[in-house]
């Protein structure tokens, strides 16, 4: 797998987790979940799409090349 590939593949699951993050953050309100445990989830969901963005755009390369 070259590096292009492990970008995407890392960037597309990332993407995926911040996906994932939103609807849980929306079933937890629904739900009447504190906010101090949504807030956790949003923490997680902003850090998660910046990471995402790193990697999209190469700032992680080194971490995704073989040793």
């Amino acid at each position: 797998m070259d590096l292009k590939e492990k970008r995407e593949l890392v960037a597309g699951f990332l993407r995926r987790c911040v996906d994932y993050a939103s609807e849980s953050i929306s079933r937890k309100r629904e739900r009447g979940v504190g906010e101090e445990e949504i807030s956790k989830w949003t923490a997680y969901k902003e850090f998660t799409e910046h990471a995402a963005i790193e990697v999209s755009s190469g700032d992680l390369d080194s971490w995704l090349e073989d040793e």
